[in-house]
This record gives structure tokens, C-alpha cells and sequence, in this order.
């Protein structure tokens, strides 16, 4: 296990929250930026936007710089695209859309090497790129990344209990948007029935012991009461959120400080 993910387990292990921030765009000097401002984990947005390999494995080389975990959130399961993303070396691998305990199954299969999963060997990066042995890493290559269900829809919510049990899945995360949007309600996260599937699934890690990441609004009642709830890790807005509210922020200022007249020489 790398030092940074250590750090961030250990911290889950002495029951204190991990905080990150969804990283998006493709220059790995925001994802080192966001381990220097005291971040456990970047969290790297490679289901939406336009990022290829090359730019998720140039995040996670920033945020380790930085001093953050890299986690990854992979736009599709396809043990295809797994095994290049597993040979970068992330802390945490992230698989959208389990709906299914066999869908866990699948993913996490992906991320190991035979005869208990179906990973091709070539380690590159998650291997020193060849200085370490490859005995030495597949003996290890296990407890390198942390594998995390990402459930989103209705689908995933009702199968919840059986997920969480799948030998191998390490954390779980808890999508409130897709599962608004996939029941109709047009995002709109704070509806009753929203409320009700994310409880239940929160209370469900809970007891089975499964660290859990939750995605709390921007205020301290939201920190509170998903910290009440159990999760063990906190997702905070990505990047170019956070740049547009600066610059929405500063235009006002920077406006009426502007002179109306031009000024002469």
C-alpha cells in the first residue's frame, strides 16, 4: 500500500472523515494544487469530460506530488479499459453504474490477477515501471488499490445489501444524481424518495462495516448530518465549479472598480 493511501486508510481506521475534491480538468497542476491545500484524495472525473489515459495517469502522477491519494472513476467497467488504469498505479478505482452484486463481482475481478481475477500482467507505473519484482507486486498488487462501487440507480439502491458483501469491494459510493435523474426528477437530490434510498443505503454500510463516500451540499447542516449517518469520506464539487464561483464572485468587484471614463494621459 502506497504512503498516501495509508494515510488516508489509517485516518478512516481512527474514525475520522477523508476529504476530496473532483478533479476535471486535464492539468495535473490542479490535482498537485489539491493535495497541497491538505486534501486526503483527488478524486479523477474520468467518466465525464474529455479525458483520455494520458491525462488520468498525469492527474494521479499531480496529486501524489501534491500528497494526495488519486482515485479514479473510470467511465465504463470493461476489464479492457481496466487493466490500463490498474497499471497507473491508483490508490482507489472507482466502477459506475453497479446495479448488481455480480456487477461488483465483475469489477472487481478486473482489478486482480489470476486465478482470482482475470488482470493482465504489465504493471508499468503501479509496478516502479520494472524496479520492483514482479513477485514482490503481485504478492501486494491486491492491497494497492482500494476497489469502490460507485451505485447510482434505482436498480443498485434495491440490491444494496447484496453489494456490499462481495468479497473484494472496499468502498462504496453513494450517487444521489444519476438516481434522481434515472427516476424522473430531474436532479432535484433532496426529494423524499432520494432521501429515503440514500438512508437506507448508508445505513446499510454502516452495519456491514463498509466505508462509504457521500457527496454533502456546501453546509455545515450537510456535513452533519452525513457525518451522523456514518460516511467515512466526503466528496466536495470539481474544479471548474469551484473557478466559476470565484470568477462569478470577483466580476462584481472587479466591475465597479473599473473607471467609466476612459482615463486621458
Amino acid at each position: 500500500m502506497g504512503m498516501h493511501l495509508e494515510r488516508l486508510v489509517k485516518k478512516m481506521e481512527e474514525g475520522k472523515i477523508v476529504c476530496g475534491v473532483c478533479v476535471s480538468l486535464n492539468d495535473p497542476a490542479v490535482s498537485e494544487l489539491v493535495g497541497m491545500a491538505g486534501y486526503d484524495f483527488v478524486w479523477i472525473e474520468g467518466e465525464h469530460g474529455a479525458m483520455g489515459r494520458t491525462e488520468m495517469q498525469n492527474l494521479m502522477i499531480g496529486a501524489h506530488a501534491g500528497g494526495a491519494a488519486a482515485m479514479i472513476r473510470l467511465p465504463y467497467t470493461d476489464a479492457a479499459l481496466v487493466r490500463p488504469v490498474m497499471d497507473m498505479g491508483p490508490d482507489i478505482i472507482g466502477f459506475p453504474f453497479i446495479n448488481t452484486a455480480e456487477d461488483a463481482k465483475k469489477a472487481v475481478a478486473a482489478c486482480t490477477y489470476p486465478p482470482k481475477g482475470v488482470r493482465g500482467w504489465n504493471p508499468q507505473r503501479a509496478g516502479h515501471y520494472g524496479q520492483m519484482g514482479q513477485s514482490a507486486y503481485v504478492d501486494k498488487a491486491d492491497r494497492e488499490t482500494l476497489k469502490m462501487m460507485i451505485v447510482e440507480q434505482e436498480e443498485g439502491f434495491h440490491n444494496i445489501e447484496e453489494i456490499v458483501k462481495v468479497d473484494g469491494v472496499d468502498l462504496i459510493v453513494l450517487g444521489p444524481g444519476d438516481l434522481s435523474v434515472g427516476m424522473g426528477l430531474k436532479g432535484k437530490q433532496d426529494d423524499p424518495c432520494i432521501a429515503e434510498m440514500m438512508n437506507h443505503a448508508a445505513s446499510v454500510c454502516v452495519s456491514c462495516r463498509k466505508p462509504f463516500l457521500a457527496w454533502p451540499s456546501m453546509t455545515e447542516q450537510s456535513l452533519r448530518e452525513w457525518e451522523q449517518k456514518g460516511a467515512s469520506l466526503f466528496g466536495f464539487p470539481q474544479d471548474s465549479f469551484f473557478i466559476s464561483q470565484a470568477i462569478m464572485k470577483l466580476w462584481p468587484e472587479y466591475e465597479k472598480a473599473i473607471p467609466s471614463k476612459k482615463r486621458t494621459r
